[in-house]
């Protein structure tokens, strides 16, 4: 059986008192070590964030959606057919 093994690097990191006491609580309560809660406050706030992961979803599966699509032919003549007229027309109503 194939195990991964990920790297942890000590760092020494100083804290004032109210937060290690309230490290040493949540650790308690929870049975998880200091450092796990560490670096998980690390994961959860440099993470990712809400706009990279959107703007990533938007890269790796939006652009180019309609690139197979024959029945549109080049882009600019799909939207100049789309807006024919209508501009015009609608500004002046």
């Amino acid at each position: 059986m194939y195990t991964a093994y990920i790297v942890m690097r000590r760092t020494q990191i100083y804290l004032d008192d109210a937060q290690r006491r309230k490290l040493d609580q949540v650790a308690k309560r929870t049975r998880r070590t200091v450092s796990e809660l560490i670096r998980e406050a690390i994961d959860a706030r440099y993470a990712a964030t809400p706009k990279a992961d959107f703007l990533d979803a938007l890269r790796a599966g939006s652009f180019g959606i309609w690139k197979q699509r024959p029945d549109l032919g080049p882009t600019g003549t799909y939207v100049r057919r789309l807006r024919r007229g209508n501009r015009i027309d609608r500004m002046a109503g």
